[in-house]
């Protein structure tokens, strides 16, 4: 059944991306996919989603803390609390690990429903999907929340990348 318009879902995903083009953070509405149209939202990349008519913007968070980690701190949760996502900048991860990453994600996030649950339950991390739609929007949310241990990520890592788990939890610089 087709979303009424108060329904209408606008799904876009923000990848990771090492431009200082701030505007490229601004999501118009307008360039968003299709409703019903199933996207993968990778771990790199940040879901985003709008009302009809409306862009969101996604807050900026210089990772290299020039005004000190407390500041780094407070920008870090004014955006978590404001819209649940930020795009961290100087971070230092060179952008072949990130693409690396994207793609693993991507892959991932590819595969049929039943090939995702095997990363889950998330206990409280691992794979998880829920419904959506107490606000009006409609539509699936999926997520991977991993921990930032290589050894954790490691016990995962045959049920993300089957065909070669080394590939998913190693990411040299």
């Amino acid at each position: 059944m087709p979303p009424s318009a108060q329904q209408h879902k606008c799904r876009s995903s923000i990848r990771s991306s090492h431009s200082s083009n701030i505007n490229a953070m601004v999501v118009p509405a307008a360039a968003a996919p299709e409703c019903g149209r199933r996207e993968a939202v990778a771990a790199a990349a940040a879901a985003v989603f709008c009302r009809r008519g409306r862009g969101v913007v996604v807050p900026t968070v210089d990772m290299s803390a020039p005004a000190g980690r407390g500041e780094l701190s407070r920008q870090v949760a004014r955006a978590c609390a404001g819209s649940g996502f930020f795009r961290a900048v100087n971070h230092g991860v060179p952008p072949r690990v990130s693409a690396a990453m994207d793609a693993a994600a991507a892959a991932f996030f590819a595969r049929a429903g039943a090939e995702k649950q095997l990363a889950g339950p998330p206990d409280p991390l691992g794979y998880g999907s829920r419904s959506i739609g107490a606000n009006g929007d409609v539509g699936e949310l999926e997520y991977l929340i991993l921990h930032a241990s290589p050894d954790a990520v490691a016990r995962k890592a045959s049920a993300i990348d089957r065909e070669d788990p080394r590939r998913f939890r190693i990411l040299k610089a």
